[in-house]
């Protein structure tokens, strides 16, 4: 399962960047734009316009605005584009595009041609590690997602550093989703491997997001391990969320077994919840079945039935009426 829309987000950055700039010849001023080969399988990120991304009426990106999407669909790009916009020698606005996708400036692009993607991925990094310490992020980060498209082993390197060892908590968030979303089944392994060893809980249930995004193998057994063993509450409640939502097989019995061995009420009650976010013919067959399981509480049952009644689903439906028709037989 792949996020297909996602906004165009700048990055900004305070200080200047010595690291590896000349090596681009960037300018001081105004936009420079470069192409790299891209990862296995990119997305060929460009923009849309309006907000359904399955109209697919794809518009000029324009590098100056924050107030457009990006949508690839299941197209896949071997190269990439990056943009970054200079002031005084500073970056104040980044951002990365399929090689192929029209863009528009307010003021002209310098075109540095093809660069090597170590080069670059090594510029991005030097970016990412410049950027202040305190307080959180700007919303996204176009320079994680740039790099996490650039092909090689320094760029996953540079990614996984991010995501296991940096201070910054929004940065490691940053970094463990654009893995998932980027590398494949390597990705998902070091988004997991975060997802069980990182000490904030903040992290460990994002990274529970981003792997539930990947087509990745381990992405079932993960979250139901994840759901079993994580000692905080509210994450073993993501887990189940989030395994529900990738529509893994054994979801709902790993899910059924969390409602009646789960020693946390909350999280009980949210593995229920988390049955209703399964795919649709699935969510209403696991929510009828626990509505009709004796051993569970009249609570439990009461809930499953709550969530049956949001639910579309012609089997959902004909449940009820039979609850209905059973009620008013008494």
């Amino acid at each position: 399962m792949k996020l297909a829309n996602v906004c165009l987000v700048a990055l900004f950055i305070t200080g200047p960047l010595s690291t590896h700039a000349a090596e681009l010849k960037l300018p001081r001023e105004g936009w420079a734009s470069w192409e790299v080969v891209a990862v296995d399988q990119a997305p060929a990120n460009c923009c849309f316009d309006g907000w359904d991304p399955k109209s697919r009426n794809h518009a000029t990106c324009r590098l100056d605005t924050n107030n457009q999407n990006m949508y690839s669909g299941d197209a896949t790009t071997e190269k990439v584009r990056v943009y970054a916009r200079f002031a005084n020698g500073q970056v104040n606005r980044l951002k990365s595009f399929s090689a192929d996708c029209p863009v528009k400036a307010e003021s002209a692009i310098q075109d540095l041609g093809a660069v090597e993607a170590d080069d670059s991925a090594r510029w991005l990094a030097a970016l990412l590690k410049q950027r202040g310490t305190a307080g959180k992020k700007s919303e996204g980060d176009g320079a994680m997602a740039a790099l996490a498209l650039h092909r090689g082993d320094y760029s996953r390197d540079q990614l996984t550093a991010f995501a296991k060892t940096d201070a910054r908590t929004e940065t490691r968030k940053d970094a463990v989703f654009w893995l998932s979303q980027s590398r494949g089944d390597e990705g998902a392994s070091i988004t997991s491997s975060v997802m069980f060893g990182d000490k904030e809980e903040e992290v460990r249930k994002h990274a529970a997001f981003a792997l539930a995004q990947s087509d990745a193998a381990r992405v079932g057994p993960d979250l139901i391990q994840l759901g079993n063993t994580d000692k905080v509450a509210d994450v073993r409640s993501k887990a189940w969320f989030w395994l529900a939502q990738s529509g893994a097989q054994g979801a709902e019995s790993a899910i059924s077994a969390a409602m009646r061995k789960e020693p946390d009420e909350d999280v009980r009650e949210q593995a229920i919840f988390a049955l209703s976010q399964l795919p649709d013919d699935r969510s209403a067959k696991a929510l009828i079945a626990a509505a009709e399981d004796q051993t569970l509480s009249r609570e439990q049952r009461k809930k499953a039935v709550f969530w049956l009644s949001h639910s579309d689903s012609g089997e959902a439906i004909a449940y009820l009426d039979e609850v209905l028709a059973r009620a008013a037989a008494l």
